[in-house]
């Protein structure tokens, strides 16, 4: 074989080991899942994962960053004594947990309501408080510090406003906020919510992160 055949026959086994390099990546290599198509929130990509927090739930166990992995979670921040907000959103939030009844239990979110109030809100009273919206809505509280840095993380405003008889009320956010079951935070819903809208919205979630499992 000549210098000039070697070569030609050199450079053709050069493209055929690309190309064969080329389809073995490709088929190892498994495809980012699309960005869904949310109706009602906005999809956050990536993920924003949330820095360490310590609260608690309402039978006064520790709850942090490993309670929100495993399972997607919705989380809502209020207070028991709000008169309009918490009350119609949580209403809402019981009938979009029932309307997922039919996914895979893996794939079914934990609704987690986050107390802005902790100097009235204790454990035993926020207990009360979700199980009246629902039985399996978890509910959180903790030292103000916390719950303020918790809070911050999300980007949730919420201020303490006195009232004309000395008692108070807190101004909050009515957004509710997806976290991944990484604990990550994925997508944020602003009101007014819709349980049907809210349940269309996580069926494309989970659908388009379960085709890329």
């Amino acid at each position: 074989m000549n210098k000039s055949s070697q070569v030609v026959v050199g450079a053709a086994v050069a493209i055929v080991a690309a190309l064969a390099g080329m389809l073995l990546s490709r088929s190892l290599v498994k495809p980012a899942a699309q960005a869904p198509t949310l109706a009602v929130g906005t999809w956050l990509e990536p993920g924003r994962p949330l820095p360490g927090f310590t609260l608690v739930d309402q039978a006064g166990n520790a709850f942090g960053n490993e309670r929100l992995r495993g399972q997607w979670s919705v989380l809502f921040f209020g207070f028991t004594s709000c008169p309009d907000i918490c009350p119609t959103t949580l209403t809402t939030l019981g009938s979009f947990e029932k309307s997922l009844q039919d996914l895979p239990a893996v794939d079914r979110p934990q609704v987690v309501f986050v107390s802005v109030d902790p100097q009235r809100d204790t454990p035993e009273r926020v207990d009360a408080y979700v199980k009246f919206f629902s039985p399996t809505i978890k509910g959180i509280t903790g030292a103000p510090d916390d719950i303020a840095s918790f809070a911050d993380a999300l980007h949730v405003p919420y201020a303490v406003t006195a009232l004309p008889d000395g008692n108070y009320t807190v101004d909050h956010s009515s957004a509710l906020f997806l976290v991944d079951p990484d604990g990550a935070l994925r997508a944020v819903f602003s009101a007014p919510h819709d349980a049907s809208k809210l349940a269309a919205d996580f069926r494309q979630v989970v659908g388009r992160t379960a085709a890329a499992r």
